[in-house]
């Protein structure tokens, strides 16, 4: 990875140094780093404080997000804070702009690591307008067209709607689908179906920038035989996920394949040691994850919720 280039780093001065009081004493510089690079990493600081997450999101004047919808496995873990993304340790989890299949999303996120991995496990990042750049057209076709995200939630396929919704209570689910314009269904068979109509990229300062999650929801990312098993027993319509274009026409699989491959190819990756904390502009920047050995924690906060779909400053 280019982090020399790419990222703003700060050392603390010494291990003892509290990471939230040396933000507070240096803001004007880290904010300034942020609103040139879009991605800060802050090493060697003290950073044992369970709501050291939530406190840097104060001191950016933000609250954490907790109406999240998660659309992956991940568990709270207090103080506003959750786990990253719970998948296997052999998979990569795909590039992608945390919550852009909605129309609201957090405009920063911060990952603070735990427990490095032993090898691997790197947060991968992408640089939203060198991704867009490459994908040329499809993000005119997109920004034009928008997406809609199709879920079915059933036991024992994807996660439990209980935990997408963070709720037990089938009414709430209902009310947080009217608050965030979500089409809510549930179904005689105690399915429920939910679709969601947002951006497919968002306004730049050279144009449109990529700015969605269909190429994550897209069914192509299955293996072929469990997908067309999958088809065979649901119907297309009622897939665990699906992506489709805003008109409801699908989205080719070609086109899914084009997006994977230039995301592939703008890559790099955030290398963490013990302590580390990032924080990343969502609108900026993509994030993944690389495959891993051994124990890897890292923890997450996200804020500063944001709808208009335009690379805003960050500060005013």
């Amino acid at each position: 990875m280019q982090e020399e280039e790419e990222m703003k780093k700060f050392f603390a001065p010494n291990p003892n140094t509290e990471l939230n009081a040396w933000i507070a004493d240096n803001f004007d510089q880290v904010k300034d780093g942020l609103d040139q690079a879009g991605l800060v990493l802050f090493r060697g600081f003290d950073t044992e404080d369970a709501a050291t997450l939530k406190n840097t999101l104060g001191l950016f004047g933000a609250d954490p997000m907790t109406d999240a919808r998660w659309s992956t496995p991940r568990s709270s873990v207090g103080e506003g804070a959750f786990t990253s993304t719970e998948y296997p340790a052999e998979q990569w989890i795909v590039l992608h702009s945390e919550m852009s299949y909605a129309r609201l999303w957090p405009r920063l996120l911060m990952f603070q690591c735990k427990i490095a991995a032993e090898t691997g496990g790197a947060t991968t990042i992408a640089d939203l307008q060198a991704v867009s750049d490459s994908l040329g057209d499809i993000v005119a076709e997109f920004h034009e067209r928008e997406v809609i995200y199709q879920r079915n939630f059933r036991a024992g396929l994807d996660i439990p709607w209980q935990t997408a919704f963070g709720t037990e209570d089938k009414d709430e689910v209902l009310e947080i689908g009217r608050r965030n314009g979500l089409e809510v269904e549930w179904r005689p068979d105690g399915t429920l179906r939910t679709a969601q109509q947002a951006q497919g990229a968002i306004e730049g300062p050279n144009g449109a920038l990529w700015f969605n999650q269909a190429h994550l929801f897209h069914p192509c990312q299955l293996p072929s035989q469990t997908r067309q098993a999958l088809v065979a027993a649901l119907g297309a319509d009622g897939l665990p996920r699906n992506a489709v274009f805003g008109d409801g026409e699908p989205i080719p699989d070609a086109t899914i394949e084009r997006i994977l491959e230039v995301l592939t190819q703008h890559t790099e990756s955030i290398d963490w040691q013990d302590n580390d904390l990032s924080i990343i502009d969502n609108m900026r920047w993509m994030h993944g994850r690389s495959p891993f050995t051994g124990s890897r924690k890292v923890l997450a906060a996200m804020g500063q919720p944001q709808e208009a779909p335009a690379l805003t400053p960050v500060f005013d």
